[in-house]
């Protein structure tokens, strides 16, 4: 996380309201209203005392990526503004208590900081608290602030959010081994509102898949009727020569798709030469054996094109059969 000052410790520091615009037009950002943060480390001798409190703190300046995961790292500024602004008997969760918990956002779906408390519902721009009961079971401390426990925040995910965002966490939470399907299935109570949905993202979700695309490529599946995709399936040629781990392919036919889910770092930019020189050999290969290949980008994830092709491809390979 990074340091975050209220206008009021600026002032305790000696800073009047035209050092606090000076400083916003050097390396102090504005969070919220009367929150502020420090961008990176500057020359500027008056603003010396906020970076040596910032290194006093532990903590670091934000990162800048240059893509779709600088959301996720605003997000992370807004939900340390309000570390000395929670309610008793407040906990940060959902999107907020994944992020806090370090698990890796397919992509950002909010803006606002998220909690819930007991008989407090309030949305704003920056703040979104939720009318839930938390049980003290329910509850982690993560660096001093109270949070959702992982399944708590994964279940309150999987309840309020689409499967494309929720699938992805809960496959990585698995893989990782942080939790199990039926430690999940134990704490979705049943007739809730959302306890559907929740109970099919845990169906769908995998520690099989190895990226958030693999993820949200078994929900396209899902959503489009295609069945019997294995994921993480071993290939080889016909002489027995290992071509390569596919992420799915089709447990009868010979049909395989491939997520580069790498592209969401890469909007707009040139994939690396290295990885589509050597994903271009396998997929020779590949086709060399007679297997039909849809290699999908992060962009093909959101797009009905690429999903209808592979639904008409099996439709067809099963007619022949029959």
């Amino acid at each position: 996380m990074v340091t975050v000052f209220s206008t009021s410790k600026l002032r305790d520091f000696g800073f009047a309201d035209r050092d606090i615009r000076s400083a916003l037009n050097c390396c102090l950002e504005k969070v919220r209203r009367g929150k502020f943060t420090l961008l990176e480390e500057c020359a500027t001798e008056s603003h010396a005392i906020l970076h040596a409190v910032h290194a006093a703190s532990n903590t670091s300046y934000p990162k800048t990526f240059g893509d779709m995961r600088d959301k996720s790292e605003r997000l992370k500024k807004l939900i340390r503004s309000y570390a000395d602004d929670l309610l008793p008997g407040a906990a940060y969760s959902h999107v907020s208590a994944a992020l806090l918990h370090g698990l890796d956002l397919p992509y950002t779906p909010v803006k606002q900081c998220e909690m819930l408390r007991a008989d407090t519902r309030r949305s704003t721009p920056t703040l979104h608290i939720r009318d839930r009961k938390v049980s003290p079971d329910d509850i982690a401390t993560i660096g001093g602030l109270p949070v959702t426990s992982l399944v708590r925040t994964l279940i309150d995910i999987a309840r309020d959010y689409e499967l494309e965002f929720s699938v992805p966490l809960l496959s990585e939470a698995l893989r990782s081994k942080k939790i199990d399907k039926s430690e999940l299935l134990d704490a979705l109570t049943p007739a809730s509102r959302g306890c559907r949905s929740a109970a099919l993202a845990i169906e769908l979700s995998d520690e099989r898949h190895d990226s958030a695309a693999e993820s949200i490529c078994a929900v396209k599946f899902f959503r489009f009727g295609i069945t019997g995709m294995v994921p993480q399936v071993t290939t080889v040629d016909s002489d027995g020569r290992f071509i390569g781990i596919n992420d799915f392919r089709h447990e009868r036919y010979m049909l395989i798709v491939e997520c580069h889910g790498v592209g969401k770092y890469f909007m707009g930019r040139n994939s690396p030469d290295a990885a589509s020189k050597k994903n271009h050999e396998r997929h020779m290969r590949l086709l060399n054996e007679g297997f039909r290949v849809f290699n999908l980008v992060w962009a093909d994830l959101f797009q009905p094109r690429e999903f209808i092709k592979i639904k008409a491809a099996l439709d067809t390979l099963s007619s022949r059969d029959h």
